[in-house]
């Protein structure tokens, strides 16, 4: 069961509604995202005019513009080198096509999942042939053996990336262990310069190309296109949307519903038959789709359908990544349901750090198993299994764990691994899955708290805070996601009206919610059948039935807005529900 928590909030209701000029649940909302003053909202609610810290703020900015003008000038053969998923196919396509419109003499590689393994390898460097300009996107940051390999062959390196750096540890001290490439751009290194540190490789290679076109004195004329990119890349990519990357993201996002300028990423929308765009439908629609060529075959699929100007071709390509998708949703299902079979049935149940080897799950959907075994449980979970080479696997983390730190303890025992704090990959030998499983539960310091999911309400509402203008209202905090979710309120003492199951399954929860004063709004719970159920059971009622009872009880929500005829009302989305006994 969860646990609520309610955001502090000591200022007077009816003040916070003045200052903001709005009613309750935006007030509230922007109160609890740390938005308290003029200035702060300003930047918040007009991402138009947001102001980006100086990109050669970066140390290397000028170091690395300085180099592929360079080999621009001089005709010299440039090689971007990327990485599988969402967010290395679009910093490869932004640098492709940012970089070809200016003439440079430009191809791009990324590497096979299963056959190359993730990030820039020696194998990958020796495969490359007359190349003068190496530049990693998404990777390249723990590369050292590979880069200096790369420096030896006449190559100079640029690095593009958002991992964090290899380190060592003197005198209590951390120093980072940084690839000797020409440059190192990447905000999460120590006295990088720069001081926002939350972008994704697309954001980077974004701004990247944006800034070197303002050294260059050119006008970046596809700045649109690359922008829709860089925001795709930054909701795939589960990174803060805050900031720098809430402006990028907001802004693409407009900018797709309003025209799609890349044949490509139109025919993938078309497709997918998808109005209105969110973040929603990039993350939750689009992404997977993108995803599921590196998961499956090669992500080079998703690079040509995103740098081809051939309609048929490009229709062509984004019904195989479909297919591919749909493919890895079977799969994915069945790779739950076989790790959740093998934590319930051994002693991995007690675990406070979950490590999972299986046998029949494909390398490239770990991580997807990771992130749901680890929703199911809430615990850290790193999903294992054996290749031709070694055992490769994914970690997905709770809010409580550093997963980078964490199995940077235990490195003596992997063969590789990287990432950051919530998401980690590695490769082990299969002999030391016992021992990693061993040090990391010895070294968890997780309490049962740490465990316990959180439902963080922004305020208390009553009823009458609730209208159809209000939820307008919250519009302006669009786009959601980590770290400016939708925000959630909670009301107590609640009566259910008219509840009833609906759907095909019959795992929809439908009703009314009443409070003392006799106001009523329609209200639908998609996570809790079970809880419902178990309730309406025990008073003897038969879930066919309609219910009158008078279930009482508190209600954690979000709101929207139910359509129906032309009539609008307000609705509640129930995220949790705990009955009055």
């Amino acid at each position: 069961m969860a646990k609520w928590t309610v955001k502090k909030c000591s200022a007077d209701p009816k003040r916070l509604m003045s200052f903001y000029g709005c009613g309750k649940p935006l007030a509230y909302a922007l109160y609890n995202r740390g938005i308290r003053d003029r200035d702060r909202l300003r930047a918040y609610t007009d991402t138009d005019n947001f102001i980006f810290e100086p990109f050669t703020d970066f140390k290397d900015a000028e170091k690395a513009f300085a180099i592929v003008k360079n080999a621009i000038d001089k005709g010299s053969k440039i090689c971007i080198y990327g990485d599988y998923d969402v967010d290395g196919v679009m910093s490869t396509v932004i640098l492709y096509k940012g970089l070809s419109a200016l003439g440079a003499d430009v191809t791009y590689n990324i590497p096979h999942r299963v056959e190359d393994g993730y990030g820039l390898g020696e194998n990958a460097v020796g495969s490359m042939k007359d190349i003068d300009l190496l530049i990693t996107c998404d990777n390249g940051i723990s590369s050292s053996g590979a880069v200096a390999l790369a420096k030896s062959e006449g190559m100079e390196v640029i690095i593009l990336d958002h991992h964090e750096p290899s380190f060592t540890e003197r005198e209590g001290k951390r120093e980072d262990i940084l690839p000797p490439a020409d440059a190192v751009i990447d905000a999460k290194t120590e006295n990088c310069g720069y001081s926002f540190t939350q972008m994704c490789a697309g954001a980077l290679c974004y701004r990247f190309i944006k800034s070197f076109y303002e050294y260059m004195g050119s006008e970046l004329y596809n700045e649109n296109e690359l922008l829709i990119f860089a925001a795709a890349a930054t909701v795939c990519d589960v990174v803060d949307l805050v900031g720098e990357n809430r402006a990028i993201a907001k802004k693409g996002i407009e900018l797709i519903n309003k025209d799609i300028p890349n044949i490509g990423l139109k025919k993938l929308v078309e497709l997918r038959d998808i109005k209105n765009i969110s973040a929603y439908h990039i993350g939750f629609i689009i992404g997977p789709c993108i995803n599921a060529g590196g998961r499956l075959d090669t992500a080079k699929t998703a690079v040509e359908l995103f740098t081809t100007d051939d309609e048929e071709k490009a229709e062509e390509l984004a019904a195989v990544l479909i297919d591919y998708n749909e493919e890895r949703k079977d799969m994915t299902a069945k790779g739950v349901e076989e790790i959740t079979e093998l934590i319930e049935g051994s002693s991995l149940a007690k675990d406070r750090v979950i490590v999972a080897l299986s046998y029949n799950i494909h390398e490239s959907i770990a991580g997807i198993i990771a992130g749901r075994i680890k929703e199911k449980y809430y615990r850290p979970t790193i999903v294992l299994t054996p290749t031709e080479k070694a055992v490769k696997g994914s970690g997905r983390s709770i809010d409580a764990y550093n997963m980078f730190e964490e199995l940077y303890k235990v490195k003596d025992i992997m063969l590789k691994f990287g990432g950051h704090t919530m998401a980690a990959g590695l490769s082990i030998e299969e002999k030391n899955v016992a021992l990693l499983r061993k040090m990391l539960n010895e070294n968890c310091t997780l309490t049962d708290r740490d465990m316990e999911p959180v439902i963080r309400l922004d305020a208390q509402l009553y009823l009458d805070d609730i209208t159809v203008e209000s939820i307008e209202e919250l519009d302006v905090l669009h786009p959601y996601g980590k770290a400016n979710e939708r925000p959630v309120f909670g009301s107590k003492d609640m009566t259910f009206l008219f509840v009833k199951f609906v759907g095909r399954e019959k795992n929809i929860v439908s009703l009314t919610v009443e409070d003392s004063s006799g106001r009523r709004i329609r209200a639908v719970d998609f996570d809790n059948c079970g809880i419902w159920l178990d309730k309406i059971e025990k008073l003897g009622f038969n879930i066919n039935n309609s219910y009158s009872a008078r279930l009482t009880g508190d209600i954690a929500y979000t709101l929207d807005i139910n359509e129906f005829n032309g009539s609008r009302n307000p609705q509640m989305i129930i995220k949790d529900v705990r009955f009055n006994k």
